[in-house]
């Protein structure tokens, strides 16, 4: 670009100035040089400074300057041009923070401000918003979907802005799907986008107790129980890589009895279990019917097991703080009515169990009333411990009821985290331990001690009991007896 000042009559020199540019990116430096028939030139670099000769160069910062030089001829007679440098410095702010997938709107400015100046934003070379700059030289950039970090840059036809990037927080979502039903299926799921943005945390809760801490990549999918009523609590974080933003969501699930659809009829009764006893008809059957409770209870049956418990808590005796089920005929010429130490101790594992499965602290109550009741009368002290009195009138050392209560006790005692409980069942499995060589009969057992052989049906089960101890507990002989008895079991058909 030349610039020219015409002169004002034959003794003024001529002069024009050509740059190397007049506009462009600050700090911008321009050469600048002087055409003419001058003697001398004398530069107003607009900048402060001031500079001799034809040709010079000087550095702009941001802003609009205005260059002007002096010619002067050989005679003093003088003659000016002026020329105009535009310095432009682009300023870009991003948002303080920004969401994955969210909008983002940038603030920036230009200087010098001119109205209606483009300015486009571009991210890893790709644009990605534009807006015209205002008479004041501010500007807004909105990016409708924020996908990567940066480095975001505002260009104007002139200059650049120094690269930003943003602080983005990863998308985080976290749910229960499934059912949430006693018996149903349940899971916790969660996911991160983008997947590299960090890794999962996770604490699950029930009724407010910590069940489970878990550490997962950008997904995950955690099983939950639906074996009883319960309210889950899942605390869910992003762990963020360098450069990202971590998450919070908090997630709830309610665990209810699921509802019978609407006109539906309930065929299944109180779940009572009553049996046939010769001169004494059908009679109610405790023991069977705090069995048939724990297996309602391992069916996730949740309005049968409602119903049952029910009915069971209305036929319950109370007795200085102890609860009992009577059986109200009698047996073996005993008297009516008559206790069971055996139903007892099933009583208190299938209500406690109940109580857990329904959340229903009136059940684990009167689970804790059925175990007071074993100690004043259905205990027999032998072998310095404790056995069962199966049935409360007779001292019968009976095996299988042995068994089946030091497992019921040892379930108890952790529902309820009774130390008694615990205690008692030990002692149970000391006296147990100490006399099974009494009832031992090579491969098989006595049904009860100094008594005949079992039948195969109490042998089958003693089998079973002795097998489930095994797994349960650390003494070796359940285990050693259990291969042994097992052997002389008949065996199953091939086929």
């Amino acid at each position: 670009m030349l610039a020219v000042a015409a002169p004002a009559n034959a003794g003024v020199p001529s002069v024009t100035i050509s740059e190397s540019a007049t506009a462009g990116a600050a700090p911008l430096t321009v050469t600048l040089e002087a055409h003419g028939d001058a003697a001398s030139y004398r530069w107003e670099l607009g900048n402060g400074e001031t500079a001799e000769g034809p040709t010079v160069s000087a550095t702009y910062g941001p802003g609009l300057w205005t260059v002007t030089v002096t010619a002067t001829a050989a005679d003093g007679e003088t003659a000016q041009a002026s020329v105009t440098v535009r310095s432009v410095a682009v300023a870009l702010l991003p948002p303080a923070t920004s969401r994955y997938g969210g909008p983002a709107t940038f603030r920036g400015s230009i200087v010098p401000a001119l109205a209606g100046e483009p300015v486009i934003l571009y991210v890893r070379g790709r644009q990605v918003a534009a807006a015209l700059a205002k008479a004041d030289g501010t500007f807004r950039l909105s990016v409708p979907r924020v996908r990567a970090r940066g480095p975001y840059e505002a260009r104007t036809p002139d200059a650049v802005s120094a690269p930003v990037r943003l602080k983005v927080h990863a998308v985080l979502r976290a749910t229960f799907v499934g059912e949430p039903t006693v018996g149903g299926r349940l899971a916790l799921t969660a996911r991160i986008s983008p997947a590299a943005a960090g890794r999962l945390s996770i604490r699950l809760y029930r009724d407010g107790s910590l069940i489970r801490k878990a550490r997962a990549g950008a997904a995950a999918r955690l099983a939950v129980a639906t074996d009883r009523i319960a309210g889950y609590r899942a605390v869910v974080r992003v762990e963020p890589v360098r450069g990202w933003l971590g998450a919070v969501r908090i997630a709830r699930a309610n665990v209810l009895c699921s509802r019978p659809a609407p006109g539906s009829r309930d065929v299944y009764g109180d779940g009572l279990v009553y049996r046939y006893y010769p001169g004494a008809g059908y009679q109610f059957q405790p023991l069977l019917s705090f069995a048939a409770l724990n297996n309602q209870v391992l069916q996730r049956r949740c309005g049968a097991v409602r119903r049952l418990a029910s009915a069971l808590r209305a036929r319950a005796v109370r007795s200085g703080g102890a609860a009992y089920w009577e059986y109200q005929f009698s047996f073996a010429g005993g008297p009516v009515p008559w206790r069971s130490g055996f139903a007892q101790v099933v009583a208190a594992q299938a209500l406690a169990r109940a109580g857990v499965m329904l959340r229903d602290p009136a059940l684990s109550a009167l689970a804790a009333a059925s175990f007071r009741g074993l100690r004043r009368t259905l205990l027999i002290a032998l072998a310095g411990g404790w056995w069962i009195r199966e049935y409360g009138f007779t001292g019968q050392v009976i095996l299988n009821a042995q068994l089946q209560s030091i497992i019921s006790l040892d379930s108890y005692a952790a529902l309820a985290e009774s130390a008694a409980a615990r205690l008692l069942a030990d002692e149970l499995a000391d006296a147990t331990q100490r006399l099974l060589p009494s009832f031992d009969l090579g491969c098989w057992a006595r049904y009860e001690l100094g008594g005949a052989a079992a039948d195969l049906h109490y042998q089958t089960y003693h089998v079973e009991l002795l097998r489930r101890l095994a797994a349960s507990r650390p003494e070796p002989v359940w285990r050693r007896t259990y291969l042994r008895w097992r052997r002389c079991l008949p065996q199953p058909p091939d086929g």
